[in-house]
This record gives C-alpha cells, structure tokens and sequence, in this order.
C-alpha cells in the first residue's frame, strides 16, 4: 500500500491521466474509442510548457517523446474504459486508486464478469493505493450509514485522483451531481483546483480547462 502523496511517480515525459466519469456507458468500446482519439488531438497541449520542450527534445533525438501512466479507481464503466485506453499506448502503466478495501469494492459490482475485469485489470498495478483499509460494516451497521460511508470513500479518491494527475479525463455528460462524490463533483473539484481537464461525452470531446503550466 502507498499513502497519499508517496507513490505516484512523476518523471519526465511521463503523463499522469487521471478519470472520473459516469458507471453506466451505452458503448464502452465506442467512449474507449473517443479517449483515445482526444489523447492524441489535446493532451500534449495541455501540458507544461518545459514538458512539451523535452518531448520536442526527444523527438529530434529519435527517441519516445511520451509515455503515459492512468490514475483510476477502477470503479465500473469510465474509470476502467478510460484505464484500458490509456494502457493501449505503449510502456503505459496503471496506478490504482481504490476508494476501499477490495473485499467492500467488489460488493459494489453486479455480476461475476465485472469482478473478473477488475480483477484482471488490479493485477496490472504492482502496488495500488487504498485510501480506506478498514472493513465499512466495521464502522456502520444500518443501510444509510453505509451507504454515506461508501459515498465518502468514493468522493475521497475522486480527489484523489485529481490531486495525483497531470490531466483529468472526464466521460460526462455535462448533468449536475446526482450525489455525493459523483463525475459532476468532482469535476468541479479539478476545475477548482486548475487542474487540465478534457470532457467527453456522445462522440465528442472538449478541454473544459487548460490549467496553469508550471511543469513538474
């Protein structure tokens, strides 16, 4: 386990992307698609100029002018799409981030082949980090306030997210918060915080913020 602030790595010429977005998706492979076509269209300018001046550097060197890491919670439907597109890329790595420990985060999925996929794709993390390691029927017995505490967990790694990323993706239809710690918040939170955010939603994409480019 790593705790906040000790185990994202950032190196040159490695891009942090982190997700946030909505569970249900009509198209997976379609939204997959799209993120694909947006990180190569936007996220090289949205990143620090000393960053892009060391990729242009690499190129005329013949050398990978940019590698990718995803930072995502794993949650169903945008954060593991987002995931997939992002490990497509050559040399790209996975950063987990989940909300819980993975015996209450399983309880969140409805069938057999969603436990499969995000095991499969757990197992690609060498280390993830768990911002909650104590079981939630520990600290709650009745439905409401387990149901406020699975809330909180999940707002506290959205932010997580936010706070660990170079570009925040967001697969969002552009609707107000529906609840605590959902897309809306949290890309609120990012906006708040200046971080670059790309949106996306029925085929389309937009850089909702560019950010302030301080480099890394």
């Amino acid at each position: 386990m790593r705790i906040e602030g000790s185990g994202i790595e950032s190196i040159s010429r490695r891009v942090r992307v982190g997700v946030t977005g909505h569970r249900k998706l009509d198209d997976p492979a379609a939204v997959e698609a799209l993120v694909k076509r947006a990180i190569d269209a936007e996220i090289e300018g949205l990143l620090a100029e000393d960053a892009r001046r060391k990729m242009e550097h690499a190129r005329r060197a013949g050398t990978a002018a940019i590698s990718f890491s995803v930072v995502s919670s794993l949650a169903e439907g945008a954060d593991r799409v987002v995931a997939r597109a992002v490990l497509s890329y050559p040399d790209a790595r996975l950063e987990a981030v989940l909300p819980m420990i993975v015996e209450d985060f399983m309880e969140d999925f409805a069938t057999e082949a969603s436990r499969k996929e995000f095991a499969e794709l757990l197992s690609q993390c060498s280390e993830p980090v768990v911002l909650r390691t104590r079981r939630i029927r520990d600290d709650c017995s009745d439905a409401e306030g387990l149901a406020e505490l699975r809330r909180d967990a999940y707002a506290l790694a959205g932010r997580f997210v936010v706070d660990h990323c170079d570009v925040l993706i967001a697969v969002w239809d552009g609707e107000p918060e529906r609840g605590g710690g959902g897309t809306a918040e949290i890309v609120q939170y990012a906006l708040g915080q200046n971080r670059p955010v790309l949106c996306m939603w029925d085929g389309r994409f937009e850089v909702l913020n560019r950010g302030i480019h301080t480099g890394r």
